[in-house]
């Protein structure tokens, strides 16, 4: 305007000028030219146009304020009533274009932890897609954007024209699209000061450039942005987390009232088991307890239809004890099939038909040929054999079992099995029941007769059908007590025994013995007074309780009858056997007696005597009796001591001759005891007892080993030759000992002995006690060269047989035959016999006894070939032997022939 008017105006008028506008910021000037009387009224024109002008200008900027704090306030609104991002951006798009040109505008977010940017708002008049999302940060070189390298850098930049392009170049930044005029973008800045992404504004309008009030206004509207993003960030970050929290949660709630669900239905299936259980024990029958199952399982899934169908392998039947079912009546037992119930038996395993009508078992009907829509069977086990089939049907349209229900009838089944077993087991039980009541009805009387018979057998003896010895014991007691009440009722107890009676049982058979001792009861009964007890206690030992006795005599007359009633001999299938009895006899008395059991221990010990004094007799008990079975354990005590200290049990030597030269031909050992206070006690006195202690054992032994030690000797210093052999007892107790070859060896070899020296004297009894043992002993010594002698021959009944199972080198004549061979017939017979039997099987015979010279001479007659007794010496200590009688033996002989 200045211009305008210095070239219109006169430069010859002065021309007048005034500031238009406030003090300090002057709006324009006010020129004019004329008269200085016009001078006033043009300044007063000015003054009121500069009023004019600042209120114009006061209310233009008054507007700008306006519509930047509306603007403002509409992000502020937005940022705190905004549902979401996506829903606050373009409405802030609306309001920052209110404050300056924005066509082109678009926001970059950074994900700091993926190393990406992404636009969730984007608007771009040449762009109408956002650029890639997904670029990594910090992004360099060629392919960097730019926004990636305002976000990086973190400071605003505002680049016009070529601008653009150098900052490209030299930062090697390639811009997408249509490069703008000019390019504004600002830094969104967290409340923390974290970069979370960028807001740009482009133009491609050159007519326009952005003035500094824009730049102002950008990075105003540009920190409300960030600030009302990093709300929204936040709100939707914390939302996220909520959400996530939620879901969580609704997870673990799902999985709680899963398993509320799952512990309810655990203690659904145990109280069913429990109820199982209840119906087991409860139920009378089979059909009440599948009642109440069934009733039970169709609490849990539809069991309208329920079947039981059990399988017999035996009989290759399937049986159906239990069928309740809308369709089907009352099945019969009939064969397996191919139908569900047989698929089941076949696999054990359970079968699901949930639609039968599709499945290829469809055309396999039931019996009544309905067949069901839905169908679930169970196997029954019963431990780990398969029972049965349990099965639910139904003939519903909308019903269909599941996999569910499958588990249900499972759990049932598999707690019913032995549920089944023992209900069928009651079940059985209560037929049984009918049927032993019937057959007990039908016993009873037999029953009756079987209880009178068990007690008659309680109390006799099977064999000879005589009372045994409980019921003598009892009969016994009784006797007893009534005699204490009436002294003068007394009574008398006799013990016998057969004599010999194992030799029977052994050659002749256990029938014969069983014969034997039902004829030795009748004898033994035929030979008592009437109202006398008898009893077999057992074996060959029999008891007799006499009643009303006066006094021993009268016992012993009854005990003599009984002797003599045995003297004859039994026929027993066809052969003649001779058994004789050992009696013992003891009478009651209150003075030496407290007890009834007394009276037979006693009775025993009479009889055992009888046994010692050689059998076939009897022995009334008294006190002497019982001081001398005193005196037996003091003597068992002293030869115990005898045995230990040495030199009391000496062995005597007895000589053997031969009888045609009449030199020695050996010796018989024979043990002597020397008491220091009683002298020399015989061997009948201590070798019986010594037997039954068991200490023949011990004394065999130390003789044998004192004899063989004098036999090594007299080798040694040439008293006596090879020739000269030496005889030792041996007891029948060593057939026992398993040790007793071995200890022999030992001796043998410790002493040297030839083979052939040594002869063990063997009675009859040993080879009666063990004769299978007494064969493989006698076997083994001859093995190892010790000769073997049957002493006593003649005097048993089976001696013959022992000859013809055992191995004998010697036989020695009992001097019961020698004693009369001079003067009786028989006996000459017997020792012509046996001299004449032993030269058939190659044995030597000695004769014991001889005494007298008209026997020796008899027996050198008749062949005997050796000779043993007191005609030729005395059984001597070795110290005391005759050696001079001995060695004229023969010349004695030579003038008796």
């Amino acid at each position: 305007m200045p211009t305008a008017l210095s070239g219109e105006l006169s430069w010859q008028a002065p021309v007048q000028c005034h500031p238009l506008g406030s003090p300090g910021q002057p709006l324009g000037w006010l020129l004019w030219h004329g008269a200085r009387q016009a001078d006033e009224l043009t300044r007063r024109l000015a003054v009121l146009l500069s009023g004019h002008l600042v209120a114009g200008s006061v209310q233009g900027e008054l507007a700008v304020a306006r519509t930047t704090h509306e603007a403002l306030l509409e992000i502020s609104r937005l940022a705190n009533h905004a549902d979401s991002v996506d829903d606050f951006l373009p409405r802030m798009h609306r309001a920052v274009s209110r404050l300056m040109p924005a066509d082109n505008f678009y926001i970059a977010l950074f994900d700091e932890e993926a190393g990406q940017i992404r636009f969730p708002y984007f608007v771009d008049q040449h762009e109408p897609a956002p650029p890639d999302v997904g670029r990594a940060y910090p992004l360099r070189g060629p392919s960097a954007s730019l926004t990636a390298w305002l976000i990086r850098e973190n400071h605003f930049l505002l680049l016009k024209g070529d601008e653009i392009r150098v900052l490209c170049q030299r930062e090697r930044i390639r811009f997408m699209g249509v490069p703008p005029h000019w390019w504004m973008g600002m830094p969104l800045v967290s409340g923390a000061g974290k970069v979370m992404g960028a807001v740009v504004v482009q133009g491609y309008d050159s007519g326009y450039t952005p003035v500094l009030a824009d730049e102002s206004t950008f990075l105003y509207v540009g920190h409300h942005i960030s600030c009302a993003l990093d709300r929204l960030l936040y709100r939707a970050h914390l939302e996220q987390q909520v959400w996530q929290r939620t879901s969580e949660l609704e997870g673990i709630n799902a999985r709680l009232r899963a398993e509320v669900v799952e512990r309810q239905r655990s203690e659904q299936l145990q109280h069913m088991l429990f109820r199982i259980a209840e119906l087991s024990n409860t139920s009378l029958s089979m059909e009440a307890f599948f009642v109440g199952l069934h009733r039970l399982l169709s609490e849990f899934i539809d069991a309208s239809n329920c079947m039981v169908a059990l399988y017999d392998q035996s009989r290759d039947e399937l049986s159906f004890p239990y069928c309740s079912d809308l369709r089907l009546a009352e099945l019969s037992p009939r064969a397996p099939g191919r139908g569900p119930v047989e698929q089941v038996l076949h696999s054990g395993r359970p079968l699901l038909l949930a639609d039968m009508h599709s499945h290829p078992l469809f055309g396999l009907q039931n019996d009544n040929g309905t067949p069901p829509h839905s169908w679930l069977g169970v196997p029954l086990y019963s431990g780990n054999m398969l029972r049965g089939v349990l099965s639910v049907q139904s003939y519903q349209d909308n019903t269909r079992y599941s996999w569910r229900d499958q588990e249900i009838l499972e759990f049932v089944a598999n707690h019913i099995g032995s549920a089944l077993a023992r209900v069928q087991a009651l079940d059985d039980l209560q037929r049984a029941y009918v049927d032993l009541e019937q057959r007990v009805r039908e016993r009873s009387d037999a029953l009756d007769a079987a209880n009178a018979q068990l007690q008659h057998d309680s109390l006799h003896d099977p064999v000879t059908k005589l009372p045994n010895r409980n019921h003598f014991s009892r009969v016994l007691k009784r006797s007893w007590d009534h005699f204490q009440l009436a002294p003068e009722q007394r009574f008398a107890v006799l013990l016998i025994d057969l004599d010999r009676f194992k030799l029977v049982n052994d050659t002749l058979g256990h029938l014969i013995g069983d014969q034997l001792l039902v004829e030795a009861g009748q004898r033994i009964r035929q030979s008592l007074r009437f109202g006398d007890f008898m009893a077999r206690l057992g074996g060959d030992e029999y008891a007799v309780l006499l009643a009303s006795v006066d006094d021993m005599a009268e016992c012993e007359q009854v005990a003599r009858d009984l002797v003599a009633a045995f003297e004859r001999p039994f026929v027993l299938s066809g052969r003649e056997v001779f058994s004789t009895v050992s009696v013992g006899v003891v009478l009651a008395s209150k003075e030496h007696y407290s007890r009834a059991e007394d009276l037979l221990r006693d009775a025993d010990h009479a009889m055992y005597r009888t046994k010692q004094n050689g059998r076939h007799g009897y022995t009334l008990f008294n006190h002497a009796l019982r001081c001398n079975q005193a005196d037996q354990l003091a003597l068992e005590a002293e030869l115990r001591h005898a045995l230990s200290n040495g030199g009391e049990l000496v062995p005597y030597y007895q000589a053997i001759v031969d009888s045609h030269s009449g030199r020695l031909a050996g010796f018989e050992t024979l043990v002597r005891w020397h008491h220091p206070e009683l002298g020399m006690i015989a061997p009948g006195v201590f070798l019986p007892m010594a037997e039954e202690s068991g200490l023949i054992l011990k004394l065999d032994r130390y003789m044998i080993e004192r004899a063989c030690a004098q036999l090594a000797q007299w080798y040694a210093d040439g008293t006596i030759t090879h020739e000269v052999c030496l005889h030792i007892n041996l007891s029948s107790a060593h057939f026992h000992d398993t040790k007793l070859v071995d200890w022999m060896l030992r001796l043998i070899q410790q002493h040297q002995l030839p083979p052939g020296t040594l002869h063990l004297e063997v009675t009859e009894s040993a080879l009666i006690d063990v004769p299978d043992v007494a064969i493989e002993v006698m076997r083994q010594l001859k093995t190892h060269g010790i000769c073997l002698a049957l002493d006593d021959f003649g005097t048993g009944y089976s001696a013959l047989s022992y000859l013809h199972r055992y191995h004998f080198d010697v036989l020695k004549i009992d001097q019961a035959f020698v004693r009369e061979v001079h003067c009786q017939e028989e006996s000459i017979a017997i020792v012509r016999a046996i001299v004449a039997l032993a030269e058939a099987l190659g044995m030597d015979v000695v004769a014991e006894g001889v005494e007298t010279e008209v026997q020796v001479r008899a027996l050198r007659e008749l062949g005997c070939p050796r000779l043993q007794g007191y005609y030729f010496a005395r059984p001597a200590p070795a110290a005391e032997l005759d050696w001079l009688r001995l060695a004229g033996m023969p010349a004695e002989l030579a003038r008796s022939a």
